[in-house]
């Protein structure tokens, strides 16, 4: 017979899993992940395109990691936040008129890609850590797995509903794929040999994508 959580406490785990798809709610850490304004972005764009290439490239000469500190989501949302934005600067780069801008876009895309190789198998482990760690308290267990890191499974009485497993993946579907998880798996209680499954179309880790 399947054990189902009480409803208060079904409430916590969704809190928990929300809270985790999306970040905290700490106003003093989020000021520091605020989107570009349009000052911002006017100052960007007032450096020249091939200027600002060069300068992407240098920076992975100095080898500074992305993923050396990763202990809150915030944290794991900043390093996404890096990425996407050489895939913009890429992007110019590679619509750009100019051979040279051009052949500056491709070296650094091929720079991101094999730090992408390296960084995203590190951020799914740091990702599931920070599950383990928020989620313990309510008796969910999360498991890492895959050569690169690339399968989460939760198990957890909550997970004896359907539809409490339909809605998980539906708060947690954006943020795994950013991540390039390939497969979630969900069990209600350990041994269980039949579990329910999502496959994730997620990018590849080596792909610079939006």
């Amino acid at each position: 017979m399947k054990e189902k959580l009480k409803p208060f406490t079904s409430i916590i785990v969704i809190g928990f899993f929300l809270f985790i798809a999306y970040g905290s709610d700490d106003d003093s850490k989020n000021e520091n992940i605020k989107p570009l304004t349009s000052e911002t972005n006017k100052v960007v764009s007032e450096v020249p395109l091939k200027t600002r290439l060069e300068n992407n490239i240098k920076g992975f000469e100095t080898e500074n990691s992305l993923t050396k500190n990763l202990k809150s989501i915030d944290d794991i949302i900043i390093v996404l936040a890096v990425y996407k934005s050489y895939y913009i600067i890429i992007k110019e780069g590679k619509e750009s008129i100019d051979n040279d801008e051009k052949k500056l876009a491709e070296k650094l895309e091929q720079k991101v890609s094999n730090s992408q190789v390296k960084d995203f198998p590190k951020l799914r482990l740091a990702y599931n850590n920070i599950l383990k760690e928020k989620l313990w308290e309510n008796d969910v267990d999360v498991k890492i797995g895959g050569s690169k890191n690339t399968i989460l499974s939760l198990t957890a009485g909550y997970f004896a509903s359907n539809k409490n497993i339909k809605t998980t993946q539906e708060t947690l579907h954006e943020m795994l794929a950013n991540l390039r998880f390939k497969q979630v798996n969900y069990r209600w209680y350990k041994g269980e040999d039949e579990y329910t499954y999502y496959t994730i179309e997620s990018a590849k880790d080596s792909e610079v994508t939006e």
